[in-house]
């Protein structure tokens, strides 16, 4: 019975080196270096700061109105697959407004992004230039 258990564990070793399987690749793919860099501080159409951060192909921001005393602040998170940014939105009490919601976003270089479609409250900016001083 060792013997069948040895030789069938090295038969489906065996399969799974010849295929090219690695038991690490889900993670590579995940974490995959994307073609875009929107990492940087942006504007919107909204008179506003957006603070983004990228990791791989996962994307964190910070939005404001102000720094000061803001109408509106709020946090997001989400994915990149190929040039659209998929993510969910919420306002958080640094501001008055409370909404929350779902983005698709559109890259259009690592300079701007364009809201294409939304879910949930509404969500005001729509345009993001990375800011140049």
């Amino acid at each position: 019975m060792k013997k069948l258990m040895f030789f069938l564990s090295a038969v489906g070793l065996s399969v799974i080196l010849s295929a090219g399987i690695s038991f690490s690749q889900d993670n590579q793919n995940k974490y995959s270096k994307e073609n875009f860099n929107i990492e940087g501080v942006f504007v919107c159409d909204w008179n506003g700061n957006y603070y983004v951060r990228q990791i791989g192909n996962e994307i964190l921001w910070y939005g404001e109105e102000s720094s000061l005393d803001p109408t509106w602040s709020n946090v997001a998170h989400g994915t990149i697959n190929g040039n659209v940014i998929n993510l969910i939105w919420a306002d958080v009490p640094k501001g008055s407004i409370m909404q929350h919601g779902k983005l698709t976003i559109n890259i259009i270089s690592n300079d701007n992004f364009v809201l294409t479609s939304q879910e949930g409250d509404n969500f005001g900016s729509s345009n993001w230039n990375r800011k140049t001083n």
